[in-house]
């Protein structure tokens, strides 16, 4: 029997719904319909003026301190599991389009590299957005903006309570009550303007990862050297590890106009005790202040390094004597 032509306009109408709700032209909230290629991708439903797209993604990366572009090699795109590799991409004029398509919701982990000379790095967690209309029928990619900070230099200071300065590899002599308890005071200056390193999240590792200032009290007699006033501390192999956990702010220099929003010198004071201190020999017991970039503690606890990527900055190191 031939179908009448409100059946067969029925019948058209429920295929373009349909085929609308698959390839994303027609969203429904709360449901997923058609096909998630990658792990993370959710087929968000779609905002006003706003539609979901299955494009490749360009993604400009932008140093946030410079206001500029930056100079970086390599960003690496991991999947939402933060450790499945989906493609490796070369940056050119501080961006780079993917060769894979990536549907609006989608969940990555993006990964940026800057060659060993400059050591920078940094993750961002990014949700593939959504596009106006009018640009998803015209533009052939999807635009995502990154920002990090590259790059920074230091110089440092370390001082008493008592006014001795102390400068590197000095012979610190902890005789006398003025010199075997007391307040010590590390100072550290980035030296230009726009300058600094992030703090970030590594899904690598799972570990939060950025600046951090170590002591560590090491040689003969350390374990009656005590240091205070720190996040925490923990003893590993012959030496006693103390940190202070920075923000990206505090090694970050910049400046707008003739404004300093960051003026890029802090310090952090803490308690000096070596009462119990002896030596005889030459021997000494060292206590080295290190400035760590991409640092973490936990990392240290577990694998003795300052971090995956760690960069050092400034440091001091004292040589502890008691004549």
């Amino acid at each position: 029997m031939a179908l009448k032509n409100e059946q067969w306009i029925v019948i058209i109408l429920v295929g373009l719904l349909a085929a609308g709700l698959y390839f994303g032209y027609i969203t429904i909230p709360g449901t997923t319909i058609g096909p998630n290629p990658l792990p993370g991708a959710t087929n968000p439903p779609s905002t006003a003026g706003k539609v979901n797209v299955d494009k490749t993604v360009t993604f400009v990366v932008r140093d946030e301190l410079a206001g500029s572009g930056v100079d970086g090699t390599a960003l690496y795109v991991y999947a939402a599991d933060g450790t499945t590799l989906l493609e490796t991409c070369t940056l050119s004029s501080s961006k780079i389009a993917t060769s894979i398509t990536y549907p609006s919701g989608t969940q990555l982990w993006i990964k940026y590299y800057y060659d060993t000379t400059i050591d920078s790095y940094k993750f961002w967690s990014v949700t593939v957005p959504q596009m106006n209309a009018a640009d998803a029928d015209s533009a052939t990619t999807n635009q995502v903006t990154l920002s990090t900070r590259e790059a920074g230099a230091y110089t440092d200071s370390l001082i008493t309570s008592t006014g001795t300065t102390i400068t590197d590899a000095l012979a610190f002599n902890t005789t006398g009550s003025a010199n075997d308890s007391s307040t010590w005071t590390y100072s550290w200056y980035t030296t230009t303007d726009n300058t600094g390193y992030p703090s970030f999240h590594d899904p690598l590792y799972n570990i939060e990862v950025g600046p951090v200032l170590w002591a560590v009290v090491s040689g003969t007699g350390y374990d009656t050297v005590n240091l205070n006033g720190w996040d925490g501390s923990f003893e590993k192999g012959s030496s006693m590890y103390y940190y202070h956990v920075l923000t990206q702010d505090q090694v970050s220099k910049q400046k707008v106009g003739n404004t300093y929003t960051l003026p890029g010198a802090n310090s952090f004071s803490f308690g000096f005790n070596a009462i119990g201190y002896s030596n005889a020999t030459t021997s000494y017991t060292t206590v080295q202040l290190n400035l760590e970039m991409y640092s973490s503690p936990s990392y240290m606890q577990q694998f003795g390094a300052y971090g995956p990527y760690n960069f050092i900055g400034p440091e001091q190191t004292v040589y502890l004597e008691d004549i």
